[in-house]
């Protein structure tokens, strides 16, 4: 499911929203952001009604979305980083929330793969960026990045996914 996207009902920070203005003239055309049906409201990365969630919107991109972060200090491990699994959490998100907002199906991690290239600061905004690269029936092979606001790349990941199978019922 998508949805137009409204400026002031958003939820996104100011630099987020700027990031997704840059992305959107980058692309050359208005994104559609993915919405997750209410009943997943209490998700940690995604719920709109989860108090101490990630509070993280998707955006359609071909083969893929994006989301935007930006981390607080309840989000750290060494002073001013965040912690290294909340980093592999957002790019897990990313690629399992595009499968399941785009097929209508839960997806699950068979397995991650990460590479962590520099830290991500308190109070940076970031891109998380997924690719779908591979689909062979229920097994799906995905790609994740995260970008930092100078253009480099914090930390990648590949990812296989496992779609949940039809019920027989």
């Amino acid at each position: 499911m998508t949805k137009d996207i409204d400026e002031n009902t958003l939820g996104l920070s100011e630099k987020e929203k700027a990031f997704l203005k840059a992305e959107e003239e980058r692309m050359g055309m208005k994104l559609k952001e993915l919405v997750s049906p209410p009943v997943y409201n209490m998700c940690f990365a995604c719920g709109s009604a989860n108090p101490i969630g990630l509070h993280l919107h998707f955006f359609a991109i071909p083969d893929g979305c994006i989301s935007f972060f930006t981390p607080r200090r309840e989000h750290q491990s060494y002073n001013d980083r965040m912690h290294g699994g909340l980093i592999m959490t957002l790019m897990d998100e990313v690629m399992g929330n595009y499968l399941f907002l785009t097929g209508g199906v839960p997806a699950y991690t068979g397995k991650m793969e990460s590479r962590f290239r520099s830290p991500i600061l308190i109070g940076e905004t970031v891109e998380i960026r997924c690719h779908e690269e591979k689909r062979r029936g229920q097994l799906v092979i995905m790609t994740a990045k995260i970008i930092k606001e100078d253009g480099t790349e914090a930390a990648e990941a590949v990812s296989h996914m496992m779609l949940e199978p039809p019920s027989k019922g």
